[in-house]
């Protein structure tokens, strides 16, 4: 809430605004969107406390470890000092430090919560699935992702974190190798993230993330095939199996069954994946907040059935 020229910043105003620094970078309302868990250095103040320079520092420290998470930068907001006249739009004639800056400051970093800078986080590996021999039909890569509880879950996604997926078939030969080789190298990266999932080639994306999971399984991306080859599908199906644990399901779809031509009578051929020799593997990794002020634990990552 901004405040006016003359008017009282009082315990209450200072505890609105810290409250909503305390929704992004602490611990965040049970079943909500928001928090990434963090430890916070202010706090609350009783009714009767008159707001100090060292109080509204504090409140700038915690701004300052969002806004960093957020954008590898700190904020504009001014240093406090002791002595400093604390008004609406200036302190002490420094136009950065004024009230209003610090609730504008607020108002950015809540819009930005779900951003994450490349230089706050880290990409790891988490599991994954290799098979060399041919098969036809549908082989299923699947895995469970474990969080220590509903809230770390929850810091996970809200502080930027993702669940990727990558696959490629190598080493392969003949048409249908090479399709399903192309297939999976186009579709890149698939992202799982807090509201969506999305990739960085192509197929079909989801407006289904974290938030969005029920208890059955969804599909929440797809890429086929080409040409004769497009009844082949990669798909990824996800579900809640608890508050705190989530089950992917990854599916390669071999559902080819052979194109047939003249002459009339002609029975279509359904040749194998990995007919003569390759490798097909599916990969996953994590993106995960690591940074100096915002750093969330990993999940544990089980394998429940392999290529």
């Amino acid at each position: 809430m901004t405040v006016n020229v003359k008017d009282i910043i009082t315990a209450a105003t200072y505890n609105t605004l810290q409250s909503r620094v305390a929704q992004v970078l602490g611990t965040g309302d049970v079943g909500s969107d928001n928090g990434y868990g963090q430890s916070l250095s202010s706090s609350q103040v009783s009714a009767t406390t008159v707001i100090t320079a060292t109080q509204l520092d504090n409140l700038r420290t915690d701004i300052n470890k969002a806004k960093v998470h957020q954008t590898g930068s700190l904020s504009t907001l001014g240093d406090i000092a002791q002595k400093d006249l604390i008004s609406a739009d200036t302190i002490s004639g420094d136009t950065t430090k004024g009230f209003n800056d610090y609730d504008n400051a607020v108002g950015t970093i809540q819009a930005d919560k779900f951003l994450c800078d490349d230089t706050q986080a880290s990409v790891e590996a988490a599991i994954s699935s290799t098979r060399t021999t041919q098969w036809n039909g549908t082989i299923t890569h699947s895995f469970n992702v474990t969080f220590t509880s509903a809230n770390s879950r929850r810091h996970f996604f809200n502080s930027g974190g993702s669940i990727r997926f990558q696959a490629q078939l190598s080493n392969g030969s003949g048409s249908k190798d090479n399709d399903w080789a192309t297939m999976l190298s186009n579709m890149g990266t698939i992202s799982f993230a807090y509201n969506s999932t999305t990739a960085t080639g192509s197929g079909t994306s989801t407006a289904i993330g974290n938030y969005q999971l029920t208890t059955n399984l969804q599909t929440i991306f797809t890429k086929n095939g080409s040409s004769v080859y497009a009844e082949n599908a990669y798909v990824i199906k996800a579900k809640e199996l608890s508050s705190s644990q989530i089950e992917f399901r990854i599916e390669f779809q071999d559902n080819d069954i052979g194109e047939g031509v003249n002459p009339p009578g002609y029975i279509p051929i359904d040749e194998n994946v990995l007919y003569i020799s390759g490798t097909i593997t599916s990969s996953v990794t994590q993106r995960r907040a690591t940074g100096s002020y915002v750093s969330v634990p990993s999940p544990s990552y089980t394998n429940t059935a392999t290529l």
